[in-house]
This record gives structure tokens, C-alpha cells and sequence, in this order.
């Protein structure tokens, strides 16, 4: 990206500060080009256009920037990326847009913000050097010289240091991420943002002073969201399994994080799996299961590295969860910070949360009824689904009994579900593998007790379906379903 820095800097220079040729940029502006590059591959083509209307920026400008003494520029520089070479023919002859469009990486937006220049972006994680991980990913659509392109990524934004700082930029990220993809939800604008707080935020909100994880819940909620707040203290299973889960259901989830001096909010949104560890240096939980002291080992407990959209960072910043400030070296406040607490946005009709959902399911593991008596050392998955996408996933498995395939396609199951699965010792719990337990819970019931909650159960001996208030013991066992995911 060396001659993709060049271009950019002189862009800068041209259409921001209106330098002469021969007159740099400021070390400052250079720095932060640079920086940001770097997290790229050497190998991508850029294309620069202005004047672009970000109509993030443009939303910013006339509520705040237009109103100050100082000229502010209302237009902005996109860059879009290719790979490989790219002309431009290509854009202007009809019949190579299909070929551009598989070039297609995504975009990025530069502000006349000097001291925060780069602005929203959708950039698919292939144009990244780092981008051996799964992570959740939204489709979006660009014009790019009359060529309509689309590509998949997660929306990335900097702060601009006064009217979006950390918390407004997560905000918008997860209301980008989210009206992409479901129709219940619409995105925002920093000014919307602001609005859904303005009654309960007692001082003016520009420029920002930033907002508490209550308040961050607040606005979620106005914008259609069941949110969740998880702290760091009371959960059995610990927070870092909470986010986990969360993120396994492909369900980006608000990251606070605190240290002595700082609180910052970023979005964890994927997950970069370690598939070469010892599984026998994995924690075991215990639980007493038909008659018996078991020992089983938590999905959750796996080791692994959190994908984050960090708004001081380039998209995509791949971290330790005991450690989220790895990539601030020496950076005083954020080196030290740790994780506090966690948002997540639910769908307002899922009641039964992940904690709970998790004690159901080792309740039903072991009831003598419904449950099923597993060799010690099983592995226990569980995430959210929608049911649509799940029955979706398993329809489209060729290897499994069309038998099984029938009754889970056609058994009636509401929006959201809870799914656990259970491998066996001998097995990593890895794409592309077979469980040997399936179960499937309401995730609309928030009953804390009992087997109210349970859909389906497939075990190696039978499987259980509900019907109606009963449950029906159905010919056959779980065989040939594979391992579900809702992260690309």
C-alpha cells in the first residue's frame, strides 16, 4: 500500500489543505495514514474519488460543524479496493462489472477532520493482512464511477472527537450491521443518536463528553433492541464465556472496558479459532448426571482470539480477551484496560438469555426423561439461531436421513432458538464436524425451571420431538447433522 499512502496523502494535501506541490503534510496526518494502512495488504489497487458525500459525516456537519467560526469542508474522499489490477475500462464497459465486482473489497471514507480523518468504511476482511478468522459480516451496495459493486464486511467508523466518540460510533456501527441485514431495524445518524438520549442526558451533547453503558443500552433499546447488560461480577459462567456464546451466535456484542484512567467501548465481532491446542489442557466443568460426578469441557473455554472493531484502529483488530489493549503499546490508560462489562443486542422476544439457556440445557442433558447419558469428557457447543437459518442449514446437509431432515424442517419453532450441541472426547467441536447430541430450546420461553423450554432432542439412541404440551419419543437417532455456524 506504499503507492496506495503516496496518493492518499497528496488527496489530503490537494483537496483538505490546499498545499503546494512541494509542501508536506504534517508529521501528525502522515502518521495516522500510515498506521492505518498498515493493517493492509501490500497488494491492493485504490481508487480515490472527491468530492464524495459520507452521509455520516454530512449528518455531523450540518448539526455541529456548520455551526462554528472556523470553515469546515462538507465533502469527504472515498477510497474504494481492488484486487488485482483494476482499469478503467472496466468501469465504463457494461459487461466487465461482473468481474469488477469480484475485485471488489469495500470502501473507505476520509473527513476534512484533520485531527480524525478516517471516517465509515465497509471493507471485507480479505483485504486485510490479518483475515484467518470468522467474524459477523453484512452486505453492502456502492456506486463506484456509475458501477453498481457490492461487498461483505462489518461498518468500521474513527471517532471524530466531537460529535462521535467511541460510544456513538459502536452505536452506529451495530445499527449499520444490524438494518443490513434484518428488516426490523433502520440505521442511524450521530444526530439520530443523540436525539434517543436527549431526555436523559441532563447537560448539552455537543461536542460529546461520551456515554455511560447504561446510556448506550438506553439508545439501543430506543432503537428496537432487547438489550442485555452483563457486569463483571455475578455470572457462574464468567463474562468471557458470556461474550463467547454471543459471538459464536453471530450476534456482535459492546465491549466496555475500563482501566485506572480510561473507559472505552469497542465491538466484538468474530472469532479466530485455534484449532492446534491440546484439548487436555482445557478447563472441565463438573456436574452430577444420571447418577453419577461427570466431566465435561465448554465450547466457550477453548482457547481463542476476539476480532474487534476498534474505533482508534483499523477495522478488524484481532485481540485477547484478558488482554484488549495489546495493540496501544505503551499508550498509558489503554495499555492496562480490562474488560468491564457487555451489551448485548438482543431481539426484544428473546427472554431466555445465555446464562440460563445454558443451565437448561445441563438440566435436560441429565434428566432421566429427555436427556441422555454421555461418556465423560463430551463436549458441550450452544449458541443462538434463528430458526429460518438453522432449518435452512440443516435442509441443505445431503448426508443426513430425510427422515430427521422432515421432522426438524417441519416442526414448529418460534423466530430465535436456542441450540446445544454435543460431541464426543475424541472429537475438536470444529466445522465440518458431527455431533453426537442435539438440542433444541425455545429461546421466546423465560421459564427458569423444568423442560417448558425444549423443542428437540437427538440423541445416538432416539430422538424427542415436542408436539403440542407433549413430547414423542420418534425411531432413529441423531446421525449425519453437522456442526452450525452463523459467523463467515
Amino acid at each position: 500500500m506504499e503507492e496506495a499512502d503516496k496518493a492518499i496523502l497528496e488527496a489530503i494535501s490537494t483537496f483538505f489543505l490546499n498545499l503546494e506541490d512541494d509542501e508536506p503534510v504534517s508529521n501528525d496526518i502522515e502518521n495516522s495514514v500510515k498506521e492505518y494502512l498498515e493493517a493492509f495488504r501490500e497488494d491492493l489497487y485504490c481508487l480515490i474519488e472527491y468530492p464524495y458525500v459520507d452521509k455520516v459525516y454530512r449528518d455531523s456537519y450540518y448539526s455541529y460543524y456548520s455551526s462554528k467560526h472556523a470553515d469546515y469542508q462538507r465533502d469527504s474522499i472515498r477510497v474504494s479496493l481492488f484486487e488485482p489490477t483494476v482499469t478503467g475500462n472496466e468501469f465504463l464497459d457494461p459487461a466487465q462489472h461482473g468481474t469488477l465486482n469480484k475485485k471488489y473489497l469495500g470502501y473507505f471514507t476520509i473527513r476534512p477532520t484533520l485531527n480524525s480523518l478516517f471516517g465509515r468504511s465497509l471493507i471485507n476482511p480479505k483485504a486485510m493482512l490479518e483475515s484467518d478468522f470468522k467474524a459477523c459480516l453484512c452486505k453492502g451496495e456502492s456506486f463506484v464511477f456509475g458501477a453498481k459493486l457490492q461487498t461483505e464486511g462489518f461498518p468500521h467508523s474513527a471517532q471524530d472527537e466531537e460529535t462521535i466518540l467511541c460510544a456513538e460510533t459502536t452505536i452506529w456501527g451495530l445499527m449499520e450491521y444490524f438494518s443490513s441485514r434484518y428488516p426490523d431495524y433502520k440505521p442511524v445518524l450521530p444526530s439520530q443518536i443523540h436525539s434517543a438520549l436527549k431526555n436523559l442526558i441532563f447537560q448539552r451533547q455537543l461536542p460529546s463528553m461520551g456515554l455511560s453503558m447504561d446510556q448506550i443500552s438506553f439508545a439501543l433499546k430506543e432503537f428496537g433492541f432487547g438489550t442485555r447488560i452483563y457486569n463483571q461480577n455475578p455470572y457462574s459462567s464468567g463474562i468471557y464465556n458470556l461474550i463467547d456464546c454471543y459471538i459464536e451466535s453471530g450476534i456482535p456484542v459492546l465491549i466496555g472496558l475500563e482501566s485506572d484512567t480510561i473507559g472505552h467501548v469497542i465491538i466484538g465481532i468474530g472469532k479466530e479459532y485455534d484449532h492446534t491446542f491440546d484439548i487436555n489442557t482445557v478447563k472441565k466443568t463438573t456436574f452430577h448426571s444420571h447418577g453419577r460426578d461427570k466431566e465435561f469441557l465448554e465450547h466457550t473455554n477453548f482457547p481463542k482470539r476476539y476480532v474487534v472493531q476498534d474505533d482508534n484502529l483499523a477495522p478488524y483488530r484481532v485481540i485477547d480477551i484478558d488482554n484488549p489493549g495489546e495493540h496501544y503499546p505503551g499508550s498509558q490508560g489503554f495499555d492496562d484496560m480490562k474488560v468491564d462489562s457487555v451489551i448485548v443486542p438482543l431481539y426484544p422476544k428473546i427472554y431466555l438469555e445465555a446464562e440460563l439457556a445454558r443451565k437448561l440445557f445441563l438440566e435436560l442433558i441429565k434428566d432421566e426423561d429427555v436427556g441422555f447419558d454421555f461418556e465423560d469428557g463430551f463436549i458441550f457447543r450452544y449458541f443462538l439461531a434463528s430458526s429460518r437459518s438453522f432449518k435452512r442449514h440443516v435442509s441443505a446437509i445431503k448426508e443426513i436421513n430425510t427422515g430427521l431432515k422432515f421432522i426438524i424442517v417441519s416442526s414448529k419453532m418460534p423466530k430465535f432458538i436456542w441450540c446445544g450441541e454435543i460431541y464426543s472426547s475424541e472429537s475438536s467441536a470444529k466445522e465440518g464436524d458431527e455431533p453426537i447430541g442435539l438440542i433444541i430450546l425455545d429461546a421466546t420461553e423465560a421459564n427458569k425451571a423444568g423442560i417448558d423450554a425444549l423443542l428437540f432432542a437427538g440423541y445416538p439412541d432416539r430422538c424427542i420431538r415436542r408436539d403440542e404440551n407433549n413430547f414423542v419419543d420418534l425411531q432413529g437417532a441423531l446421525e449425519k447433522y453437522t456442526y452450525y455456524s452463523n459467523l463467515k
